[in-house]
């Protein structure tokens, strides 16, 4: 062992006291390495990836924002590649500049497509880099504090969860926060560990940047000051704690003011921070049933794979009795827990549905912290009464287990559920050109349960590749079509034929003033060319296109 010249010696990252747990720490410290068994695990989660990143965009709850995802990537590289003007195609006769988080992964995207043409697999690659960053990261972290037979089977438990599934090659911005996210904890673990100035640079940076990609992951600066003052209160009273804080905001901050800008000038909004949709929580939700069991049912099927969730409640029991010489994993678990608590809560609109699952990634290396240590006594009782071979096989069966809701996940992602999205994008592009602008309905509102609520829908117009406007379900009725039509509107799209009530107010307009071209029941979308009506002989065919090479407008 040698000494630090430059430092005082400070004990490893899972020792020390409560006040200041850095006081000495090995130059260079053994931590444990991978295993083939970890590294077969990890390989067969990869080939999988990759098969299912060439399947379809799927899933109801997360195809939407893949969607959006992939048309801002789309316009990038065929209007330009301003990083500061996303564009989405819901934004009706205008450029479609949108308010919404730090487009990294879809300008990165649209670098691709630019070199290898538009194939939506560039992108979900993409996310399975940036996943990979986070598996490693949380390598370098697991094996920091935990055991190495622990740390071992919670990087296993990382990439079996279903959550590495689902997201690790979406086309969302969830792999890439948790890569920056997971980057900042390391970072944080070791200026803990080492205390040296660079590891705290590097938090803050990987903070900014998750904050960039994704302004919720911002409760990291929950988690880590939690984190601190639990495991090492002395260097709460240190200056160069808050300048890197403050630092980690400057570019989140500036960001979000474009964004909020470009909603003010251009009003459209994901509902980051100005308005047009609300996330929040509410009393009468938070003291709801539903609110505590929808968070309950995503955490333990989409991050703990089921059987996750007793493994990680052994490993926490595990852990807190051996708090001692783990003296920075269990106050970093407790961390985590309580500042995702309260981030669920915050978030609770979303964090509780089937539309929100995507908002509990970040538990996932708390979860798999926890399970990994879960294993380590079930191991332990294994080994004092059944031969190696038993346990192996029994270790094996566990991770199988372990891994079931992940391989679900893969089956039902090789499945087309663009459903009646996918019917309506078909027929549209049958009947129509690149350069009409359509109409397309949704069954969201413009409020719903009270709050202001994002009713775009904008699968059908990436599908389709065209513009025009979301119909919110209480909107459709004949002034605000006629409105449309009157702001350049050739088409109404309508996949739910509830939406238009024969009979009603709105198939009575239509009846008189457009002609349907596409029906419900024999093309399984409904559609109508609001330019035709069944009076008129004149085709709608022919009508002038604008500029091809700029229709939608550059900054």
């Amino acid at each position: 062992m040698v000494d630090d010249p430059g430092h005082a010696r400070r004990t490893p990252c899972g020792t020390g006291s409560s006040d200041e747990v850095i006081d000495t720490v090995e130059l260079r410290p053994r931590l444990p390495a991978l295993q083939w068994w970890v590294l077969s695990i990890v390989a067969v989660v990869v080939v999988l990836s990759v098969v299912r990143a060439f399947g379809p965009l799927t899933y109801p709850g997360d195809i939407w924002r893949q969607s959006d995802t992939a048309t801002i990537a789309r316009n990038f590289a065929t209007n330009g590649m301003n990083i500061f003007f996303p564009q989405i195609n819901w934004g009706g006769a205008g450029p479609g500049y949108v308010e919404t988080e730090f487009q990294l992964l879809p300008w990165l995207t649209a670098v691709l497509y630019l070199v290898f043409g538009e194939h939506v697999v560039l992108g979900r690659l993409i996310s399975l880099g940036f996943m990979l960053v986070a598996a490693a990261a949380f390598w370098g972290l697991a094996r920091r504090l935990l055991p190495a037979t622990a740390a071992r089977w919670a990087l296993a438990a990382f990439f079996l969860s279903p959550a590495f599934m689902r997201w690790g090659t979406a086309f969302m911005p969830e792999a890439t926060v948790l890569a920056f996210y997971m980057l900042a904890v390391l970072g944080f673990c070791r200026w803990l560990r080492e205390d040296r100035v660079i590891f705290l640079v590097w938090a803050a940076a990987a903070t900014s940047m998750a904050a960039l990609v994704k302004p919720t992951s911002l409760h990291i600066g929950a988690v880590l000051g939690l984190w601190l003052g639990f495991a090492a209160r002395g260097r709460l009273r240190r200056p160069s704690l808050y300048v890197a804080g403050l630092a980690a905001l400057v570019a989140p901050v500036l960001w979000l003011r474009q964004a909020a800008w470009l909603h003010a000038t251009y009003g459209n909004t994901f509902g980051v921070i100005s308005g047009g949709d609300s996330k929040w929580g509410s009393l009468e939700l938070w003291l709801s049933p539903g609110f505590y069991v929808g968070n309950f049912r995503s955490e333990a099927i989409f991050i703990y794979g089921l059987i996750g969730v007793p493994l990680a409640v052994l490993g926490a029991v595990w852990l807190w009795r051996r708090r001692s010489s783990t003296s920075l994993t269990v106050p970093l678990l407790a961390a985590g827990v309580i500042a995702l608590a309260v981030y669920y809560f915050a978030v609770g609109r979303y964090s509780s549905t089937d539309l929100g699952i995507q908002y509990h990634v970040y538990s996932l290396p708390y979860a798999a912290l926890a399970i990994g240590a879960g294993f380590t006594p079930v191991l332990h009782w294994a080994r004092r009464r059944w031969s190696l071979p038993i346990i192996g096989v029994t270790g094996a069966a566990m991770a199988v287990l372990l891994g079931a809701q992940a391989v679900n996940v893969f089956i039902q992602s090789l499945s087309d559920r663009s459903g009646v999205f996918g019917a309506c994008a078909t027929q549209l592009d049958a009947v129509s050109g690149p350069w009409d602008l359509v109409v397309v309905s949704t069954t969201s509102r413009t409020i719903e349960d009270g709050v202001t609520n994002n009713y775009q829908e904008p699968i059908v117009f990436f599908l389709a590749d065209r513009r025009g406007w979301s119909l919110p379900a209480d909107k459709h009725d004949p002034g605000s079509v006629e409105g449309l039509r009157a702001a350049g509107a050739g088409f109404l799209v309508v996949g739910d034929p509830q939406l238009v009530p024969s009979g009603g107010p709105l198939a009575s307009w239509l009846a008189d003033n457009a002609s349907q071209i596409r029906s419900s029941a024999q093309d399984g979308c409904a559609i109508w060319d609001l330019n035709q009506s069944p009076r008129s002989s004149s085709a709608s065919a022919g009508r002038s296109a604008p500029d091809s090479k700029n229709p939608r407008g550059n900054p």
